[in-house]
């Protein structure tokens, strides 16, 4: 994930068990990280400094909430399991790994070839 999704993804997983009716404060679910970074001090398991020089103050950025497109761009990601980024970010991981990781035209070879004619 880029650096320009990454702040919609610290939310969304924040954000995860207020959606799921679990909490009505993602502070107040047991296994998340947001009363570590809300108090600002680490605990066992997170160290909060890194997140909160990029956010700021932890209440304030995850009551920003989320869109409904923007959740569903991350659920979108979970189940196909492509990388969220821009173009070039993933441009970028292709290269690293050498292999295509962004969406292909599916199909037969055929109507592959004859569908990019038609978009050029």
């Amino acid at each position: 994930m880029d650096k320009t999704h990454l702040y919609v993804a610290a939310r969304y997983i924040e954000l995860n068990p207020v959606r799921a009716s679990l909490v009505k404060k993602s502070q107040k679910y047991r296994w998340s990280s947001a009363s570590a970074h809300i108090a600002g001090r680490n605990d066992r398991f997170v160290h909060v400094a890194p997140l909160l020089e990029m956010f700021g103050k932890w209440d304030d950025f995850l009551s920003r909430g989320l869109s409904d497109e923007e959740v569903e761009r991350f659920r979108c990601h979970e189940r196909t399991g492509r990388p969220l980024g821009t173009d070039g970010f993933i441009a970028r991981i292709e290269n690293v790994l050498g292999r295509m990781l962004h969406k292909q035209i599916t199909g037969p070879k055929v109507l592959q070839k004859k569908n990019r004619n038609l978009q050029n």
